[in-house]
C-alpha cells in the first residue's frame, strides 16, 4: 500500500497538468507510482513532456499504475492520508475520508502501459530560481499557432546563454544563464514555467540530450520535448547598440507605477487593431490619445522622468509599452520614429514594432494634461502640511534656467528656508492664491477627461442603437413582403 496525502495531490495535479500541457477535456496518461527502499517516484509521460516526482521516506516495494483521474478524484486541499492499494490483478483502490466521510474508489490497473521514462543527462548546469521567471517571460512573448516561422517555440542558445522569444511583433532577448550545450535548442511554449508550485528557492539544473530538455529543480525532474524540425527566425539584427539611439527615455520608478495604472485607461477606439497611443519626447515625456470621434485628446505628462537626444514624436502600441513596464524596463531606446522601440536592461532586451508615423496626435492646447506628480494620493488630514505651489509643465523659458529657478513669481530671490530675500515669507503672499487656482485647474481638467471619455462612450451607445433601429425596420419590412 502507498499513502499520500490529498494536498499533495493537489499540487502533483496543478503541475503535472502544465507539463503534459493537457486541456480540461484530455483524458491524459497514466500515473506510474514506483516506491523503493527510500524514496516514492510518481512519473507520468506523453508525447509533450514526461514529469517525475520524487520524495524520500521509507515505503515497501510496489509498483502501481493508475489513470490520471484518481488526482482529481482525491485532490485537496487539506494533509488528509490517501492509501492506494493493488487489491487484484488488474485493478488499484483508492481510499481517503473526505470531511469524515469515508471515500472509496476503484480504478483499473494497466501496469504494461507504463511510459518508458527518459535517463538523465550527463551533464546538467546549475542555475538559480531566476531562469524559471526567465522562462515563464519568454513564453508569454510566443505566440500560440506559428505559421512560416516556429515562433510558438522559445530558442536556448548555448552560446552566450540566452532565451530568446517572439511573436512576429515582440521580441524579448534574456542574457547570462548557464547551459550545458553550444547549439540552438527550440522548446515550444509551456505554461509550466509559471506554475506557483514549483519549487520557489531550489536552484535549477538544467541540461539536454538529443530528444529531450531536462530541468531539474527539488523534488521535480521535468523532460520537454526539442522541436527538432521547427524553423527559428534570425533576430539578431533588430536588437541595436543603445549607445546609437537618437533618443533614451528614463522613465522614473513613480512614473513607472503610474503609467501603467493609466495607460491601458487612456481613450481607444475599439477598431483601433493596434491600441495606438502617441509619445512626445520633446524636452518632456508626454503620451497622448484619443478617439475619432473626439476633438479633445487626454495626455499623461511623466514629470520625473527624463529624455535625452534629438525630440522625437511616434505611435506604439500601449500593449506593448504596458508589457515592458510589467517586466521592469525602465529605459527605453528610440532609434527614430518608424523604428522599432527597445527597451533595455541588465542582460535584457525587449524590443517591438512601432505604428504608422502618420497617425500620431499633435500637440493642443484644449487637451486634458494629467502630470504624474497630480496624481499621488494626499497624506492623512492631520499631518498635512502648509500649501506649497504645484510644479506644472509649462513652455520654454527664454530665461536662463539657473536665474529662472532662483527666482519668485514676483522677481525676488528665493531663500533655502522658503522666504525670500527681503525677509517676508511667500506663505503670506498671493502665490498662495495663484497655486490653489492653478490646483483647480488641474482638478477641472481631470473631470473634462472623465466627460469627455462618457460623452464618446454614448455616442458609440447611439451609433449601436441607431442600427439596431434600422435593422428592425428592415426586418419588418421583410415581414410585409412575405405576407
Amino acid at each position: 500500500m502507498i499513502t499520500i496525502t490529498r494536498s499533495q495531490l493537489r499540487r502533483l495535479r496543478a503541475v503535472f497538468r502544465r507539463a503534459l500541457r493537457l486541456s480540461s477535456r484530455d483524458v491524459g496518461p497514466n500515473l506510474l507510482f514506483a516506491t523503493g527502499a527510500d524514496c516514492l517516484r510518481i512519473r507520468a509521460q506523453n508525447h509533450h513532456a514526461a514529469v517525475e516526482y520524487h520524495t524520500q521516506g521509507v515505503f515497501p516495494v510496489e509498483r502501481i499504475c493508475v489513470p490520471f483521474a484518481l488526482l482529481a478524484d482525491c485532490e485537496g486541499t487539506k494533509d488528509e492520508p490517501v492509501n492506494l492499494e493493488q487489491t487484484s490483478e488488474g485493478k488499484v483502490t483508492a481510499q481517503w475520508t473526505d470531511r469524515k466521510i469515508p471515500q472509496r474508489v476503484q480504478y483499473d490497473s494497466t501496469p504494461s502501459e507504463a511510459p518508458i521514462f527518459p535517463a538523465v543527462p550527463s551533464a546538467m548546469a546549475e542555475n538559480d530560481v531566476g531562469l524559471w521567471r526567465a522562462l515563464a517571460d519568454a513564453a508569454d512573448t510566443t505566440e500560440a499557432n506559428a505559421a512560416r516561422y516556429a515562433t510558438n517555440n522559445v530558442q536556448l542558445r548555448g552560446t552566450g546563454g540566452r532565451i530568446v522569444a517572439t511573436d512576429g511583433r515582440q521580441l524579448l532577448l534574456q542574457r547570462g544563464f548557464n547551459f550545458p550545450w553550444e547549439d540552438d535548442v527550440l522548446v515550444p511554449r509551456s505554461t509550466l514555467f509559471a506554475c506557483k508550485d514549483l519549487p520557489a528557492n531550489a536552484p535549477l539544473l538544467i541540461g539536454k540530450s538529443d530528444d529531450w530538455l531536462t530541468l531539474r529543480s527539488g523534488a521535480w525532474t521535468f523532460h520537454l520535448a526539442i522541436d527538432k524540425d521547427g524553423r527559428f527566425p534570425k533576430t539578431e539584427d533588430f536588437v541595436q547598440r543603445p549607445e546609437a539611439a537618437v533618443n533614451r527615455l528614463t522613465i522614473a520608478p513613480a512614473d513607472a507605477e503610474f503609467l501603467a495604472d493609466a495607460i491601458e485607461r487612456l481613450p481607444c477606439d475599439e477598431e483601433d487593431f493596434h491600441r495606438s497611443v502617441t509619445v512626445d519626447l520633446n524636452g518632456q515625456v508626454i503620451l497622448r490619445a484619443k478617439t475619432s470621434d473626439s476633438k479633445t485628446a487626454t495626455e499623461l505628462v511623466l514629470t520625473r522622468s527624463t529624455a535625452s537626444g534629438d525630440n522625437l514624436r511616434f505611435v506604439t502600441n500601449r500593449t506593448y509599452l504596458a508589457r515592458a513596464l510589467k517586466l521592469g524596463f525602465r529605459e527605453l531606446c528610440m532609434y527614430g520614429a518608424e523604428s522599432p522601440a527597445q527597451a533595455v536592461g541588465d542582460n535584457r532586451a525587449y524590443v517591438w514594432a512601432v505604428v504608422s508615423g502618420d497617425t500620431a496626435l499633435k500637440p493642443s492646447k484644449n487637451a486634458v494634461r494629467i502630470a504624474s506628480s497630480e496624481m499621488q494620493s494626499p497624506p492623512a488630514a492631520e499631518t498635512l502640511p502648509l500649501p506649497t505651489r504645484s510644479v506644472y509643465p509649462m513652455v520654454k523659458s527664454n530665461r536662463f534656467q539657473s536665474q529662472a529657478a532662483s527666482e519668485t513669481a514676483f522677481g525676488e530671490t528665493a531663500d533655502v528656508n522658503g522666504g525670500t530675500a527681503n525677509g517676508h515669507s511667500s506663505s503670506c503672499e498671493p502665490a498662495d492664491l495663484i497655486e490653489q487656482a492653478e490646483t483647480l485647474r488641474g482638478t477641472l481638467r481631470t473631470a473634462l477627461g472623465q466627460i469627455s471619455n462618457l460623452i464618446a462612450a454614448l455616442k458609440q451607445q447611439k451609433k449601436t442603437a441607431k442600427s439596431v433601429q434600422t435593422a428592425l425596420a428592415t426586418l419588418r419590412q421583410l415581414d410585409r413582403v412575405a405576407l
